[in-house]
């Protein structure tokens, strides 16, 4: 088995492999301006042009159509507001399901804007006496909660 030899520089030659000619470098930036600065340039051949169209084509057909989408999702939204729902509702339907399903007190109708507070007993068909008996509860009530 051989072993390996170790890396060592001085056994390398002294040469650096290749020679520059003279004043090479002195004169390569001259030589460079000559061939670039004064050489005439390219001529933009069609396909070129056809590409730019093309992309600047695609690019404004996209905009047109998320304007166009834009526009319909805000001017022709089908879903009928709640406005539009409760208009459709007749006061015959509302006093019904008021009457029969909710449990309603005066002071519920005057958080309400729409109700004023004189037409709300006469909504509900409240009687000065229902009123009244509603007052002796709440005195009794109140009576026992203090004892």
């Amino acid at each position: 088995m051989e072993m390996k030899k170790e890396f060592d520089m001085t056994e390398l030659p002294k040469e650096p492999g290749f020679q520059v000619p003279e004043h090479y470098f002195d004169a390569l930036p001259t030589r460079i301006m000559q061939r670039t600065a004064y050489a005439s340039a390219p001529a933009a051949s069609p396909v070129t042009w056809f590409r730019q169209f093309r992309t600047a084509v695609a690019g404004a057909s996209l905009g047109v159509v998320f304007a166009l989408s834009f526009l319909a999702t805000q001017y022709y939204n089908t879903d009928p507001s709640a406005e539009e729902v409760m208009a459709q509702v007749s006061q015959k339907d509302i006093y019904h399901y008021l009457t029969t399903r909710v449990d309603l007190e005066t002071s519920d109708l005057a958080e309400v804007p729409a109700v004023k507070p004189r037409e709300s007993l006469e909504f509900l068909d409240v009687r000065s006496s229902d009123i009244t008996e509603e007052q002796r509860k709440e005195l009794l009530e109140e009576a026992y909660e203090y004892r």
